[in-house]
């Protein structure tokens, strides 16, 4: 039994290494195109306006929101696996085709492809494929270590190729080096972890979200907190990235700064901070940390004069929203069977990107017509709601020191 339990952990650890290699190719071409898009988008034909680019992020945000659902049902059928390689396939013409658009309508139309930007909802389905309940959050965390050091590399060879050649050659490279790198990955060395036996997907009927969520209380509480979580960050994000940091930012080099200082932001709370608040908190407790964090920073923000200033800001705000983030995320995939792990985490992508329609259009037309600080009272409002509802109607808050579900092993 020894060599037995050996032999899970070893497979444990390889779906765990190749899933971190995966992560950190994918967020270096993110990274690598968060660190262009600005400058793309300053330089087109007729200048755009927060505005036109909020639509832009709405628009982009929809198609991500249809995509999710979809993915989701298909991943309970096909597995992940077939669906990591068509997220590739989709992302990976989608970052190349932004060096082609000097318009507002090139990149409107652009976001038809974030249809299927879905391997971070598919990620969370694998995890939890391999994990408990009781590991899940800690193995999420472990994830942004790969995307601390792809904010790294990816804003870096990003810029440094685009002064070589030029932002729309760097960004164009980018898509086809995501491609080629990530495509091997997923093909021969990612095991095949998620499998249900024909009677059990014959009885999955299409499309049955509806259903899920009306039945399903801990998973209606676990889809309410991430809406709320991701909907102060959406508001605080777009107008921080769009608005406050072009005010301070003069090149290319403060973009891929901010980034280094996220990256840095994840692996402290990664190695130093997130160990010792599980071992003094529940998980319940270290939820309501991060919010009160999130609060502080959204109000905070608001004040800020300099770009030192705003990087303290961002590196408080990264750190804590990547803790409520996964611990949202372990609330969703404890609240369901191992047969709906994918309509679980689809709907909550749905969810997370229906925000990212919305949010954008109302932030960009408070700058328009206000000013950029209601946007970042938004956000804190937002996270007081969160925090409410955590402290006192929230039941499934703790739930993961318990074994909802069975650990699974990778099948090769």
């Amino acid at each position: 039994s020894g060599i037995a339990a050996m032999g899970v952990l070893d497979k444990k650890q390889q779906v765990m290494f190749v899933l971190m290699l995966i992560f950190f190719l994918w967020h270096m071409g993110t990274q690598w195109t968060t660190t262009l898009l600005s400058f793309l988008q300053w330089d087109t034909d007729e200048v755009m306006t927060i505005v036109d680019l909020g639509y832009i992020q709405a628009f982009g945000s929809l198609a991500n929101a249809v995509g999710a659902l979809v993915f989701g049902q298909i991943a309970d059928t096909t597995g992940p696996k077939t669906m990591f390689m068509v997220s590739v396939v989709f992302t990976s013409i989608y970052y190349s085709g932004i060096s082609l658009a000097r318009s507002w309508y090139g990149f409107f139309f652009l976001q038809v492809l974030r249809f299927g930007y879905q391997l971070d909802s598919t990620a969370e389905m694998y995890l939890a494929t391999v994990t408990t309940e009781r590991e899940r959050t800690g193995a999420l965390m472990k994830l942004t270590v790969p995307q601390a050091a792809a904010m790294f590399f990816g804003p870096v060879i990003g810029s440094k190729i685009a002064a070589w050649t030029s932002l729309r050659a760097s960004q164009g490279a980018c898509g086809i080096v995501m491609f080629a790198a990530l495509m091997p990955v997923l093909m021969f060395l990612l095991p095949t972890t998620h499998s249900i036996p024909r009677l059990a997907s014959a009885k999955l009927r299409p499309f049955e979200f509806v259903h899920m969520v009306k039945n399903n209380k801990h998973l209606r509480e676990g889809l309410l907190i991430r809406c709320l979580i991701v909907s102060a960050y959406v508001c605080y994000e777009m107008i921080s990235r769009n608005f406050l940091l072009r005010s301070f930012m003069k090149t290319t080099n403060d973009s891929a700064f901010v980034l280094l200082v996220m990256a840095a932001s994840l692996l402290v709370m990664q190695f130093a901070v997130l160990p010792v608040l599980q071992r003094r908190t529940t998980p319940k407790s270290l939820l309501q940390v991060s919010m009160v964090t999130l609060i502080l920073c959204y109000v905070v923000v608001s004040f800020v004069t300099s770009f030192e200033q705003f990087l303290v800001i961002t590196a408080l705000q990264t750190g804590a929203y990547a803790i409520a983030y996964a611990e949202s995320s372990t609330q969703i995939t404890t609240a369901v069977e191992q047969t709906d792990l994918g309509k679980a985490t689809g709907l909550a992508s749905m969810a997370q990107w229906l925000v990212h329609f919305v949010l954008p259009i109302y932030a960009s037309q408070i700058v328009q017509h206000w000013h950029y600080t209601y946007a970042f009272y938004t956000s804190a409002l937002l996270s007081m709601g969160t925090l409410v509802y955590v402290t006192l109607f929230a039941t499934n808050t703790n739930n993961r020191a318990q074994t909802l579900l069975p650990s699974m092993t990778a099948n090769y």
